[in-house]
């Protein structure tokens, strides 16, 4: 009888010390209007709980274009631009009034020949021999060949340009979500991030327009082609040069996370453009109103890393019991990663904890009668 006595005892306050120690289940608890729940920490990570109101929302609004130094730095380079031959390129060369300079094969099938910029840098001409073609402009070319062919031509017309089919020394590399992804040249046309998605076929509907990369000269940029086609901003549209290798990815980890007490807990991809979190909520039938607590709604979001190298957490706290809640939902824009989670409310907790006890509680009566056996009652 002792023994069960104990045994009895030793039950009921180890589950009594346990369902004291943790509640099941996630449950934040912040309280937004508590200054200590500012800029603390929490398990090493340090964060920031913010509530959603008319000054947060301001706040967080970006300007209509945004100044990107990624995009800065490449377009200043851009200006004034001009094709320089380079070699491979397929060079016409046209001498008015002397047919057998201009086609000094005799081609008749209507293709004029062109002269290939040979692996020296140079093509040949009658009467100037080695003509220096690569890194100089056609206008160049053209004014040198027009002073040597003096010497021989008098009052030469010369005209220079490359065949369409002739641009072979540059190339670009366009890959990821695009219709057809490969290498495309280079012309006397300058080829700018939308020229390039163009001739590429076009975006498919996966792509990432936010997080486009280029990568130059052992360097990687970030250009949004967001703002690009949807927002007018030109500074996105920067001028490619030769060698450079665009990557568009798509949009598979642009997720939105739903968690804790809404009807049906889960993880979606963002759709292109603006996101918000009362679409968020609605996408998934709501809170659960049996069980959240509708004033305890957070938007987890990853922040910079500190000076101390540690990660860091903005949280935003939203009451939608609030009758401005809605407004506010509904221009609380949505990043990729972000975390929405909603608490039970105290009752529900308790259930839990209660449904985790009682089936320990009811061994008891079993426990009670094998000890009786044992002992002999």
């Amino acid at each position: 009888m002792i023994v069960l006595k104990t045994l009895r005892l030793f039950i009921l306050s180890s589950a009594l010390i346990l369902g004291a120690c943790a509640f099941p289940g996630q449950y934040f608890g912040l309280n937004a209007d508590d200054k200590s729940d500012l800029a603390t920490a929490a398990d090493g990570v340090d964060y920031q709980l913010t509530p959603i109101d008319a000054v947060t929302l301001r706040a967080l609004v970006p300007p209509a274009i945004q100044s990107d130094t990624s995009a800065s730095a490449l377009n200043s380079t851009a200006t004034g631009y001009q094709y320089l031959v380079g070699v491979g390129d397929l060079v016409r060369i046209t001498v008015w009034d002397h047919p057998e300079l201009t086609n000094p094969a005799g081609n008749t099938t209507g293709q004029l020949q062109g002269q290939v910029v040979l692996p020296d840098g140079t093509f040949y001409f009658p009467f100037l021999n080695k003509v220096k073609a690569a890194g100089r402009t056609t206008e160049d070319i053209r004014l040198e060949m027009t002073r040597n062919l003096e010497a021989f031509i008098r009052s030469p017309q010369v005209d220079v340009y490359i065949q369409p089919n002739g641009f072979r020394s540059q190339k670009i590399y366009v890959s990821g979500e695009v219709g057809q992804p490969g290498f495309f040249p280079i012309t006397d046309v300058p080829t700018r991030l939308g020229d390039a998605i163009a001739q590429a076929g076009g975006l498919s509907k996966e792509a990432d327009l936010s997080n486009i990369t280029l990568q130059r000269n052992n360097q990687t940029f970030v250009l949004d082609a967001y703002r690009l086609l949807y927002q007018g901003d030109l500074s996105q549209n920067v001028l490619l040069q030769n060698g450079d290798v665009l990557n568009i990815p798509d949009r598979r980890l642009r997720k939105v996370f739903l968690m804790g007490e809404v009807v049906q807990p889960s993880s979606f991809v963002m759709p292109v453009g603006k996101l918000t979190l009362a679409e968020v909520l609605s996408d998934v039938g709501g809170i659960n109103q049996n069980t959240a607590n509708a004033q305890q709604v957070y938007v987890i979001r990853q922040a910079e890393v500190g000076p101390s190298n540690t990660p860091k957490l903005n949280i935003y706290h939203l009451d939608s019991t609030s009758p401005t809640s809605v407004l506010y939902a509904d221009q609380f824009e949505m990043r990729p990663r972000d975390v929405v989670y909603v608490d039970p409310v105290r009752m529900v907790r308790i259930n839990r904890l209660l449904g985790t006890i009682l089936p320990s509680l009811q061994v008891l009566p079993a426990v009670r009668s094998n000890i009786r056996v044992l002992e002999g009652e």
